[in-house]
């Protein structure tokens, strides 16, 4: 059984790469057109409305991460009858999520743009765009049960398959607007919109036909069942909302004291961090259902073994990803982009070491939300980031330089570091100071050790002392990262494959 699950975790991860390697070249392409095509206003104008629905897509964050614990947790237990009293209950839930954040969000929308946007051209562009970004997120929020679903199952080649063909036409627009049509702007934020929602339904159609069993229409009356839901989306509704008013908030604080220009260089540095971030995610996201089952299972070694693979492998593979972007940040934003908004560089910077920090022990919500009692983990880690936000504001109001807004979030990644191995205590199950000693400790260890590289200028080709850099890094990694099973699973692997 442990021999299938652990090849599961490798065949989805060759699956979530591939898609990676596809999307992320798209995204790069999509970001240096879209800039060309709108310009740094348009483009920064664009990155604000999209930091505001961000807020309003929270509601689908929060939906999606429940739905999977539930679903999860009935397939972990077996119960088929269960998961598709789930299913439904989170789908009703959704939809009138859906109906309400439609109602307020859009007169909501128009009186923040026409009182506070710092926009130099037209408002009601700005309000179309909006409107139309607002009903794409709605529109997925149909699609959230189904997703959910997709990831209890483990089936991430559908969703990978769909997530390719989406970034695809996505970058094609972003050429075709270079040279063609008229406002761009509002093309642009249509044809994302229309994506957005189109992917939503093609995973609900394909889950009608796959899993049936789970996804057949019902009316469930069991409301202790919505009870049950709501309690916990309303604990991880606290941690979504917090996590989006600190990436995006950052968005809405240096608007209301620089420009869109700034705005621009900011949403460069979040595109750079969300692909850092993507290579960790897919490298972790094949053990998170996992986790969860194995935790609901009783299986407590194997949720301990995959804590600390999870922990770990999370770490490292965002600090190789973020190598080439510290060391060769000038170097490969002119390559991307052509043109680099002012503050781009600083700004990717503060914001990778922010997200390294937070990444130290990425599985721990994983175990928190299997076993259920969250409130402690949300309220101290989600407070935390919250006032970060709120400390960055007056930070900037008092007339401190833009980056003393990204020191703020590093020093609170620290302390929420602390918060989350205190969540991990109160498990009595998990021996929490067998993960520090196997997970955390060696990130340290081989962060500090490798530090020297990022003061150091070989004065060589870029590529080049990026691959020497890479290179030093992956052999600490391999010395001092790595238990003996783990170099001893490596060894075997790449002696079958001779």
């Amino acid at each position: 059984m442990k021999e299938n699950t652990n090849k599961a975790i490798v065949y989805n991860s060759i699956i979530l790469y591939f898609r990676l390697a596809i999307t992320t070249i798209c995204s790069l392409l999509t970001t240096r057109f879209a800039l060309k095509a709108l310009g740094v206003v348009d483009y920064g104008l664009f990155s604000i409305l999209g930091g505001i629905i961000s807020f309003i897509a929270v509601v689908n964050t929060i939906m999606a991460g429940t739905t999977r614990r539930f679903i999860a947790v009935a397939i972990g237990k077996q119960n088929i009858e269960e998961a598709n009293e789930q299913f439904n209950v989170n789908l009703i839930i959704q939809v009138v999520a859906a109906i309400i954040v439609l109602l307020i969000a859009i007169p909501i929308g128009r009186w923040y743009i026409f009182n506070h946007i710092n926009y130099d051209g037209s408002l009601n562009v700005a309000y179309y765009v909006f409107c139309f970004s607002v009903i794409g997120s709605v529109l997925s929020f149909a699609g959230v049960a189904y997703n959910g679903l997709l990831t209890a199952k483990e089936n991430f080649f559908i969703f990978s398959l769909v997530d390719v063909v989406s970034h695809v036409l996505k970058m094609s627009i972003a050429i075709l607007l270079v040279n063609y049509f008229e406002n761009k702007l509002i093309i642009y934020a249509t044809a994302m919109s229309v994506l957005t929602g189109g992917c939503a339904i093609t995973y609900a159609i394909y889950c009608k036909k796959k899993y049936y069993e789970v996804t057949k229409l019902k009316l469930v009356k069991k409301w202790e069942k919505y009870k049950e839901v709501l309690n916990f989306a309303k604990w991880n509704s606290f941690g979504v909302v917090a996590c989006v008013a600190k990436d995006q908030g950052a968005a809405i604080i240096v608007n209301m004291f620089f420009n869109t220009v700034m705005n621009a260089a900011l949403g460069i540095a979040n595109i750079v961090n969300s692909f850092i971030l993507m290579f960790s995610h897919n490298a972790t996201n094949p053990i998170s259902p996992q986790l969860t089952k194995s935790y609901s299972a009783k299986d407590i070694d194997r949720t301990t073994n995959l804590l600390i693979v999870s922990n770990k492998v999370a770490y490292l593979v965002m600090y190789l990803i973020s190598i080439p972007f510290l060391v060769e940040t000038d170097f490969i934003l002119n390559l991307w982009l052509g043109e680099v908004p002012p503050f781009a560089v600083l700004f990717i910077k503060l914001l990778i070491v922010e997200r390294l920090i937070d990444s130290l022990n990425n599985g721990i919500a994983e175990v928190v939300f299997a076993n259920g009692n969250i409130s402690f983990y949300q309220i101290s880690t989600n407070t935390i980031r919250l006032l970060s936000v709120v400390v960055g504001y007056f930070v900037l109001k008092a007339g401190f330089p833009i980056y003393y807004l990204f020191v703020c979030y590093i020093v609170a990644s620290l302390f929420i570091v602390l918060f989350k191995q205190i969540s991990l205590k109160k498990i009595n199950d998990i021996n929490n100071i067998l993960v520090i000693k196997k997970s955390l400790l060696p990130s340290i260890v081989i962060t500090i050790i490798s530090l020297p590289i990022f003061f150091f200028d070989l004065e060589l080709n870029p590529f080049i002392n990026i691959a020497i850099k890479e290179l030093y890094v992956l052999i600490i990694i391999f010395f001092l990262g790595l238990s003996s099973s783990e170099k001893r699973y490596i060894y075997n692997y790449f002696k079958k494959r001779k």
